[in-house]
């Protein structure tokens, strides 16, 4: 039946008229005319292909695969997929033609995850007119699909050059899809190498050779000392300070770098209190961060032994002002001729208004938030001693010390990995000094607590398979450094 009044016609072709041509305009506002806007959508098509299971010694196998079609005009990369379980769904980005992530907290269950593509470009991207295959196989602790459920697999993707982006779900019942058919990972990726991309150091030093007077200096001098030695309990390279009356501090101030008045400081150190002959005297050691060479005015942070009794002691930071003296120490045994590796840190919250003082020990910490008489911008770094009481010296050993800004000092990241990666950091003699496998931030993050300087260091990288990619030596190895695997 057609519209038989005339006006009424009149009326209802003016307003179909007027919405195509809103449409138009608003489509030219954001700088698209109809033909790109129809061109540029996404447009994908898929199903599931097969579903297989098997089990066996408390482990779950499943491999699920689903097929993806580009039937729009425009490419798209797979970004991600959603994979339905029955412990809950998962998410998984996808980076390359062959991910792995391992340990994924599903519900209740923990699962590691495969994902292969084959008839993809460039990794994940899946060109207009293009067709791919998603296979995921999966390995969990506990069962996650049950016989007859109804579950899917979304595939979410973007398009290349455009803001626009399509999901594809593939829906599968178990029990009523044929098994999968194995299929053999492609090869993986070889990395070109492995740089360092930025370093946070600005001072290291493991005192093979003797700083003192060249690039430390002692201050405030007599009646304190200090020297080098080339070898005492079982290490290289070593500086003590001591000092024989009491009340009394001196300490070992680095010469010729320039501390930031913003950001995070951090002065990493290893050090040992001697009790030995007329040297057995209690005290603060430790680092110290100073407004000018006088020791007048200052942040330190350390070990504080007491007395014979471990009990008694703690760590600290402590605040020095020409008028007033204030600490924050909290429990920490220490004992005589023990090594102890500690940081000192800064955190400015503005430039020149630091905001708190820390000091951070194996495993505990103590910090103190700083009142405004408190600020101070230090531009000398350091270590340092405190002697308590007489009549006899104090002296205490430093192995080595390394100076950071805005990086943690037991810290030395690799990014740019892909997941499942595991990267092994050795030192000059292969010794291994820590590991850790890539997520899906595709960065490890290794821990050289109490190292701190690696001479001769090794980085070597492995895929998910466990072979070897990449290994690459270094002159050092520093806490704080930045590495990036390219290619």
């Amino acid at each position: 039946m057609g519209i038989e009044h005339p006006i009424l016609g009149l009326m209802t072709f003016t307003l179909i008229a007027a919405m195509v041509v809103s449409a138009i305009v608003l489509l030219g506002m954001v700088g698209m005319n109809v033909h790109d806007y129809i061109l540029k959508t996404p447009v994908t098509e898929g199903y599931a292909t097969c579903f297989s299971f098997d089990s066996g010694a408390g482990r779950y196998k499943y491999n699920v695969s689903i097929a993806v079609a580009n039937s729009g005009r425009v490419d798209l990369r797979l970004e991600k997929l959603y994979v339905a379980t029955e412990k809950g769904l998962v998410e998984l980005r996808v980076a390359s033609q062959y991910t792995v992530i391992r340990g994924v907290t599903v519900g209740d269950a923990v699962v590691d995850f495969e994902v292969i593509l084959l008839g993809f470009t460039s990794d994940t991207e899946l060109w207009a007119g293009q067709r791919g295959l998603v296979r995921i196989n999966m390995i969990s602790d506990k069962e996650l699909y049950m016989r007859g459920g109804q579950y899917s697999v979304t595939a979410y993707l973007t398009t290349i050059g455009f803001e626009a982006f399509t999901v594809r779900e593939a829906r599968f019942k178990v029990g009523e899809v044929e098994g999968c058919p194995p299929i053999t990972p492609p090869p993986p990726a070889v990395p070109q190498d492995i740089i360092l991309v930025s370093r946070a150091a600005l001072y290291w030093d493991t005192f093979d050779t003797n700083p003192i007077g060249s690039r430390m200096t002692l201050v405030p001098g007599a009646p304190c000392t200090a020297w080098h030695q080339a070898s005492r309990y079982g290490r290289s390279g070593l500086v003590y300070l001591e000092v024989p009356a009491r009340d009394r501090e001196c300490a070992l101030l680095v010469q010729g770098v320039t501390l930031p008045n913003t950001g995070s400081i951090f002065v990493a150190f290893t050090a040992l209190i001697e009790e030995e002959g007329t040297r057995d005297q209690p005290g603060l050691f430790g680092a110290i961060l100073s407004w000018g060479s006088s020791l007048t005015h200052y942040y330190s942070g350390g070990f504080n032994k007491l007395d014979s009794s471990p009990s008694s002691d703690n760590i600290f930071v402590r605040v020095r002002t020409p008028t007033t003296t204030a600490t924050s120490p909290r429990a920490y045994g220490v004992n005589w001729e023990t090594w102890y590796n500690g940081v000192l840190a800064l955190d400015y919250i503005l430039p020149n208004v630091p905001s708190t003082l820390a000091f951070h020990a194996d495993g505990v910490y103590t910090d103190r938030s700083l009142a405004p008489h408190e600020w101070l911008t230090p531009n000398y770094a350091g270590l340092s001693i405190y002697k308590l009481t007489s009549p006899k010296w104090m002296r205490a050993y430093f192995d080595s010390i390394l100076v950071t800004v805005g990086e943690r000092p037991w810290i030395v990241r690799v990014e740019s990995l892909q997941p499942g990666w595991r990267v092994v950091l050795k030192d000059g003699s292969d010794n291994i000094i820590d590991s850790g496998i890539a997520g899906l931030g595709g960065v490890v993050e290794l821990n050289v607590w109490g190292v701190w300087i690696i001479k001769d260091g090794v980085i070597e990288l492995y895929d998910s398979s466990n072979n070897l990619l990449i290994s690459r030596r270094f002159p050092e190895i520093l806490g704080g450094d930045v590495y990036r695997v390219t290619g």
